[in-house]
């Protein structure tokens, strides 16, 4: 039996931001966060720059959340996955290996100290939440601890550890019981710190305020399994840690 085929591959020019977003709205769960913010359908993106479906261009500061090192449509990252989608490979074997893998594997490995010989990969779920669960799940087991400190300002997904460790509250305000035992400390910021002292000083002063809470014994916190961070939060404001906070 013959049917009519729909097309996925084709942009209609006469469709406005307003109607992509309507249908989205139909079409998608409520569970979308950056249409909110973003209201727009982008319909062409090169480089550090997208165009939407009302023909206005943005330069696009977010980057696939930081995803997209070298822009959209970069001519060698395209002639890369080309190459791979002509060249019959398999495109999902789960965790079997293939010849591309390997030989990613061994450039990877190549590139951390001592060639890697002192490392082994992980290749986690699609998304950076399932790389932080299997780490929270890790450190627990190996130090055979249940705590973790986290930092104000931090995002680490959206799963339910992930976010138990995230200092953003609108996502949690939905959900009961999140993961227990979990310390939020101040995150250094440079226009606006946490101690309303700022610069060098308040470095300082957090860095003693760190290293007086993992070892009085009167903190009332106990040592934790891991400390989770971002060395340049995202979703707190691009804030990069101060090097000498991030050291100790």
């Amino acid at each position: 039996m013959m049917t009519d085929k729909v097309r996925i591959d084709t942009v209609d020019a006469h469709k406005s931001n307003e109607t992509y977003l309507a249908r989205q709205a139909e079409f998608e769960s409520n569970v979308r966060s950056y249409p909110r913010k973003l209201p727009l359908a982008i319909t062409k993106a090169e480089g550090v720059w997208i165009t939407d479906a009302d023909n206005k261009e943005y330069l696009d500061c977010l980057a696939g959340a930081g995803t997209l090192a070298l822009g959209h449509n970069h001519p060698d990252v395209l002639k890369s996955i080309q190459n791979v989608i002509t060249s019959g490979l398999p495109l999902h074997t789960l965790d079997l290996t293939t010849p591309l893998k390997d030989a990613f594997s061994e450039y990877l490995l190549s590139l951390l100290p001592g060639q890697g010989k002192e490392y082994c990969l992980q290749f986690t779920g699609p998304s950076g939440a399932d790389a932080v669960e299997a780490a929270l799940k890790l450190a627990k087991k190996v130090t055979g601890r249940s705590g973790i400190i986290s930092f104000s300002g931090g995002y680490h997904g959206m799963t339910h550890g992930a976010l138990s460790v995230t200092g953003n509250l609108s996502p949690k305000e939905a959900v009961d019981g999140m993961m227990p035992e979990v310390q939020f400390m101040p995150y250094p910021h440079e226009y606006r710190c946490p101690l309303g002292i700022g610069g060098e000083a308040g470095v300082k002063a957090l860095t003693y305020y760190f290293d007086n809470l993992i070892n009085d014994v009167e903190s009332g916190v106990r040592k934790p399994a891991a400390v989770i961070l971002e060395a340049v939060q995202g979703e707190g404001g691009v804030n990069p840690a101060p090097v000498e906070w991030l050291q100790r």
